[in-house]
């Protein structure tokens, strides 16, 4: 998932910050300095004058219904608030972990494990990676990861770390590189167990003091062994930008902030997530820069969606509040590693289930790819879209080729509901491959043996340079039947590299033993290499054209 833009003003603060300033000084600065009720009052204010100021005009108008949808997401969001001292808040959280190599981290880290968990269980729109400074340039490994020195850890550290990588994995690490196959599926099913086992730590160590938690962590490190000695791993730590509610105080964004990163856990039940620091921050709006109105956080930065996830979450935190269990206690987060771990496992169930009904459905063309289309129905598109082309120059083949792009890409791409949607697309994406090449093909060809061979491509022949029995040719291949290729032409070639001397028809090959051929008059070009092919072929050796 991609980093979410920041903010005009934070974008202000944190160059200011770069210079020295500190940046929640800067911030409110660039924020007019007021607080954070005022900066709401005052997005509500804006909203409102700026939908006001469209009071004549219909909502065919872009900018009307902009400024109209504005003011009515501004209004759900304060109806929801109903004058509570709420406001957006965001954090970078850094979590870390073992790992063989970058693959493995990103596994680990980034792509469906030890991600932080809401209230409401793995919220993908309230969470994302986040690009994490490392001296290892960017070019060089994934935006979101970072490699440890291990010179930066402590032993302890590097003893944790390792200990948390799950031994169960090694005898299927053959199936590294398989989609949801046993290397991944023993991963999720480790972190899973992981997961559960520190609701159970919470839910057994009742009236345990600190030190008798610790002492029970130190005797599962001790159980756990080393790793496997042909085993080295490296360390990775990974960013995760999390959003949620909180009141306006930032020691209650931090609590929440904390909260959120003791949801990653290692092995033995510890929280191994921990907040960056200078990285909570509110997110008020912004001045925008072409009105000068300030933007209210619920109409500049997130979708219909986040605002109802960010509502919900915040929902539940009060439930939980009211009932005792405050932000980060125990009861909270037992519950959120168990709703985790049945969510983790529900979520790879089905996306293995997913990921084996679309490979049932793909078939392998011959040059490698996988589609929804079968080979022979490909062939048919292809050979239709040849017929189209005939008759065409270069440059309208081109045209032709870019104009199906077009559709495969920016129309039928928008909506992909059915197995049919897939297949319209990959002919229409085939029809675009066919005639770019057949544009290229045709002026490769018109400038190697003339204009008379200009057809050849609409025709499924192609040709290449290869070592012949008397010095270098140019083979001429046609296809079959079957979607396979036969050679029916030999032309041998000069020391410019273009053809000269009569073109030969190939009768029959035999590995060892030298072409049988028959050659057409000195300068004739045959138009169809394949029918001249099977009528020579028949004329000599009585072989029935196929």
């Amino acid at each position: 998932m991609s980093p979410k833009k920041q903010s005009t003003a934070a974008q202000k603060a944190r160059a200011a910050a770069r210079q020295g300033e500190k940046f929640t000084t800067a911030l409110r600065r660039e924020s007019a300095g007021l607080s954070p009720a005022d900066l709401n009052a005052l997005g509500v204010a804006d909203a409102k004058k700026h939908a006001d100021s469209f009071a004549d005009k219909d909502d065919w108008d872009w900018d009307t219904r902009r400024a109209r949808q504005e003011w009515r997401e501004v209004q759900w969001w304060e109806q929801m608030r109903a004058g509570r001292e709420i406001r957006i808040w965001n954090a970078v959280i850094e979590t870390r972990a073992a790992a063989l190599d970058a693959d493995d981290a990103w596994h680990r880290l980034s792509l469906y494990l030890r991600s932080p968990i809401h209230r409401g269980g793995d919220e993908p729109l309230l969470h994302m990676t986040w690009e994490i400074d490392s001296p290892v340039p960017v070019e060089e490994r994934r935006r979101e990861l970072a490699p440890i020195d291990p010179g930066d850890l402590t032993e302890d550290e590097r003893w944790r770390l390792e200990a948390d990588y799950p031994r169960r994995v090694f005898p299927h690490i053959a199936t590294r590189g398989v989609h949801y196959g046993a290397w991944e599926q023993a991963h999720v099913a480790d972190y899973c167990e992981t997961l559960a086992w520190a609701a159970r730590m919470i839910e057994q160590g009742r009236g345990l003091t600190e030190d008798d938690l610790q002492r029970w962590s130190a005797e599962l490190d001790a159980e756990r062994g080393p790793l496997p000695d042909d085993v080295k791993p490296t360390y990775w730590r990974a960013h995760f930008r999390v959003e949620f509610l909180a009141g306006y105080a930032s020691s209650s964004a931090r609590e929440r902030a904390e909260e959120l990163a003791a949801t990653v856990v290692d092995y033995a039940g510890r929280p191994i997530g921990h907040v960056v620091d200078g990285s909570v921050e509110p997110e008020d709006g912004f001045r925008n820069a072409i009105d000068g109105r300030w933007m209210h956080p619920a109409a500049s930065g997130i979708g219909e969606l986040s605002r109802r996830a960010l509502w919900k979450d915040y929902a539940e935190v009060e439930a939980r509040a009211a009932a005792g269990e405050p932000v980060g206690s125990r009861p909270v987060l037992r519950d959120m590693y168990r709703l985790a771990a049945e969510q983790l496992r529900e979520t790879f169930a089905r996306s293995t289930g997913e990921y084996t009904a679309h490979e049932a459905k793909l078939h392998t063309q011959p040059d490698g790819a996988r589609t929804y289309t079968a080979p022979g129905t490909m062939r048919i598109i292809t050979a239709n879209a040849r017929q189209e082309a005939a008759g065409r120059t270069p440059a309208e083949l081109r045209k032709m080729a870019e104009d199906a792009d077009h559709m495969a890409r920016r129309v039928y791409g928008k909506v992909v509901e059915t197995d049919e949607d897939v297949r319209r697309i990959e002919a229409t994406e085939q029809r675009a491959k066919v005639w770019a090449k057949l544009a290229d093909d045709i002026e490769a060809v018109t400038t190697l043996a003339g204009a008379e061979a200009a057809g050849w491509p609409l025709l499924g022949v192609t040709w290449q340079q290869a070592d012949g029995d008397d010095g270098p040719v140019l083979e001429i291949w046609a296809e079959t039947a079957d979607g396979d290729k036969d050679v029916v032409g030999l032309w041998p070639l000069g020391e410019d590299g273009k053809p000269t001397g009569p073109y030969e028809v190939v009768l029959r090959t035999i590995p060892g033993r030298r072409t049988w051929t028959a050659p057409y008059p000195l300068g004739f070009t045959p138009p169809h290499p394949a029918k001249g092919a099977a009528a020579e072929r028949s004329r000599w050796l009585g072989i029935e054209p196929n």
